[in-house]
């Protein structure tokens, strides 16, 4: 429903994201709501990990998002790069992403459309959220319908898909996919339409993950995909703080490995040690008389 520009702050000489209604949708009151309600939604969600939010105007019946100019790839784009992750290069970007939500959902907000797309990386490795495009806020009024599926098909919760009310434990499962995608290469479940797949995160159970993926990490990203809410993590802090703790294991496991690899067919140096040698005669030099010291020290003798 809108249109995303760069542009330019000219007062605090910085680029932004422009965020517009196009001009040529039917419906525009609705749309507009819709964009009202994005900017509410994220007007007090700051942190590090979501895109902030400068300003929101209309002129004319239109309404203009003013946010924060984000200049790295999509995880989508990532991904399509890449494939399947490593995981110690995936996990990172699943803790912040996490930490992002939970800050939201303090808030009363749900994202509602947590994908690959929306998540952004940069160089330096800082995740940022973006597009609350579709989020619910607990203290707004309701814009969607009861009964309307609001989300991206190959990312949405079962709970979504059949219609009912986003919680928090709806972005975990959304997260569930994405890690489930960056780890295999590929999501759960494929459809030939929107409604296919939708209907398969309902009723068809997770394909495993491949074996060779830490047991650990395994067992935890399929918690996320329950198709329960209750029998997913019981937030997203906790998501974040368990995939922290995996993270640090298989890092020391890393270093461990790399502490122990012998380079075999060479011969190992030896370790010598030796005393200082303390000479008995000092090396001659000049007093401030014009004599040596050493000729000095040898009459005395």
């Amino acid at each position: 429903m809108g249109e995303v520009w760069k542009g330019w702050d000219i007062q605090l000489g910085r680029p932004v994201a422009i965020k517009a209604l196009r001009s040529d949708l039917t419906n525009a009151e609705a749309k507009l709501r819709r964009l009202r309600a994005e900017a509410h939604n994220s007007a007090n969600l700051a942190h590090p990990n979501i895109a902030a939010l400068f300003e929101y105007y209309e002129h004319d019946g239109i309404g203009f998002l003013i946010m924060e100019y984000v200049p790295s790839k999509s995880l989508a784009d990532i991904f399509h790069e890449k494939g399947a992750m490593d995981p110690l290069e995936l996990l990172p970007i699943l803790i912040q992403t996490a930490r992002g939500l939970f800050v939201a959902h303090s808030h009363g907000v749900i994202h509602r459309d947590v994908k690959p797309a929306n998540i952004m990386v940069a160089d330096n490795g800082e995740v940022k959220i973006t597009d609350f495009g579709v989020s619910y806020s607990t203290n707004q009024e309701q814009i969607t319908q009861d009964g309307m599926v609001v989300g991206t098909a190959q990312y949405i919760s079962p709970e979504q898909a059949q219609g009912q009310q986003a919680t928090p434990q709806s972005d975990i499962y959304s997260l569930g996919v994405v890690a489930y995608e960056g780890l295999c290469g590929h999501r759960p479940f494929t459809g030939a339409t929107p409604v296919d797949i939708a209907a398969a995160h309902v009723n068809d159970p997770v394909p495993p993950l491949p074996a060779d993926i830490d047991v650990q990490l395994r067992e935890f990203v399929m918690s996320m995909l329950a198709k329960d809410p209750l029998d997913r993590p019981k937030d997203a802090l906790v998501v974040s703080r368990t995939l922290a703790r995996i993270e640090r294991r298989l890092l020391d496991q890393q270093t461990e490995l790399n502490d122990s690899t012998i380079i075999t067919g060479r011969r190992l140096p030896r370790r010598i040690s030796s005393t200082p040698h303390i000479p008995l005669v000092s090396t001659p030099d000049r007093r401030a008389d014009g004599t040596d010291r050493q000729a000095h020290w040898k009459e005395q003798q």
